[in-house]
């Protein structure tokens, strides 16, 4: 009964935290959505599983993304989930770039031109707060 317990929670925990898969047609509108809201595009890129049979690793990456999505500044930007086995990356503006390390996340103009903001990382709470902040006072032009 423990070996089938321990499998049935790789399998839950092995669940993508989100549902991104970043294309080329989501960018363009979601563009488009920062730029008629006057917001501003955060490109978050969640951490991939290298061990996704290893309950520990994946509990691990699940919790560094987590605490990722929640220092997205929401109120701030429109926001593009991008997780390692999107296919497309290679679509991604020159500002944002698809190397680094993951999680992050990457705030930029409406035109994503240029970078306001990065967080790399798991944040705690005063890391996401100070990033929000951040954020906030890029797009009101501070």
């Amino acid at each position: 009964m423990k070996p089938f317990l321990l499998c049935l929670a790789a399998a839950l925990l092995a669940a993508p935290l989100a549902s991104a898969r970043f294309s080329e047609r989501q960018l363009e509108s979601r563009m488009a959505t920062a730029s008629k809201s006057g917001k501003l595009l955060a490109f978050v890129f969640y951490q991939g599983y290298a061990l996704p049979n290893c309950p520990t690793c994946v509990a691990d990456t699940n919790t560094r993304n987590k605490a990722l999505k929640s220092a997205i500044p929401r109120t701030d930007v429109v926001v593009i989930e991008i997780d390692a086995d999107d296919k497309g990356l290679d679509k991604l503006p020159s500002a944002v770039g698809g190397g680094g390390s993951a999680p992050r996340i990457v705030v930029t103009d409406a035109a994503a031109t240029e970078v306001l903001a990065k967080l790399s990382g798991a944040p705690d709470r005063d890391q996401a707060a100070e990033f929000k902040k951040s954020v906030a006072e890029a797009r009101n032009g501070g």
